[in-house]
């Protein structure tokens, strides 16, 4: 895609985060909407998490990452140029449709598009991405869920596998990442099994703290967290298999994406369109 500052017409925000801004933007030589993602180059630890975004996902075939069109320099931003989303995120969609959870059907369904860009994040590309939670999965009106904001992801190599620095959303870390110790691919895997609970049942899986300290210790001495009995078995199932406390006892991306739970809605008539539609309508 060309992309020069004349090209774009810039619309409303869509988010902000600690690092960037994201607008919906119209690139007017493809007459197509784009998500312009707006960042200061003058600020280092910002530019390079741009850089981690940019190898992420450039050269990428995957249709489980959000595509990167091109970037441009302006005044001292950079923008970037990112496949839009027009569902927004999962908990974008939930707070549209003012509901608490969602269905566990089309969390199967959108489990399974997560799992394989995973999949294609450790097994080819060989990097963690570090920051799984329910405001960096995308959706979008044709059913699609796709893996987004890779700034933080770590480039692991093919035989080192372990990274020791402390970054990312922490109530979604896993114990050996909250404990500043050595962690890898698993660690992913812990933070998509506390997503989908929060998701599912509507709440975050240990109780609410003033502090840190009383955050890690939950984590560390609390029960493994768990879905209630009103979920099926096979769900239960699944994400007991992603928060195990100690990570050599976690399933692979491999295992979890051959799992019962995974395979059952595989081939059912559950829409995730249906379900973004329906979460945009409830918006008007």
């Amino acid at each position: 895609m060309s992309l020069q500052p004349e090209d774009v017409v810039i619309g409303k925000i869509l988010g902000k985060g600690s690092s960037a801004i994201v607008q919906q933007a119209l690139h007017k030589p493809t007459n197509s909407q784009i998500a312009l993602k707006t960042i200061n180059v003058y600020d280092k630890e910002k530019r390079k998490q741009l850089m981690n975004d940019i190898k992420a996902m450039e050269h990428s075939d995957c249709p489980f990452l959000v595509c990167f069109y091109g970037a441009y320099f302006e005044e001292g931003y950079v923008k970037v140029a990112l496949e839009y989303m027009d569902g927004g995120s999962l908990r974008d969609c939930l707070a549209k449709s003012r509901q608490t959870s969602i269905p566990e059907n089309i969390l199967s369904k959108v489990t399974q598009q997560v799992l394989n860009g995973l999949m294609y994040l450790h097994k080819i590309k060989h990097q963690v991405h570090r920051d799984i939670k329910p405001d960096n999965v995308l959706v979008d009106t044709s059913g699609a869920a796709k893996l987004s904001d890779f700034g933080i992801s770590k480039d692991l190599g093919v035989t080192i596998g372990i990274c020791n620095t402390f970054v990312g959303t922490v109530i979604y870390m896993s114990p050996e990442r909250i404990n500043g110790k050595k962690y890898s691919y698993s660690s992913d895997l812990w933070s998509l099994g506390l997503m989908l609970i929060e998701l599912a049942t509507g709440r975050y899986p240990y109780p609410k703290t003033n502090t840190y300290i009383e955050m890690v210790e939950n984590i560390m001495t609390m029960p493994d967290p768990a879905l209630p009995r009103a979920f099926s078995e096979d769900f239960r199932d699944f994400v007991s298999h992603c928060v195990k406390k100690l990570p050599e006892q976690r399933w692979s991306v491999i295992q979890l994406a051959a799992h019962p739970w995974v395979l059952k809605f595989s081939q059912s008539q559950v829409s995730i369109s249906a379900w973004v539609r329906s979460c945009l309508r409830s918006q008007l």
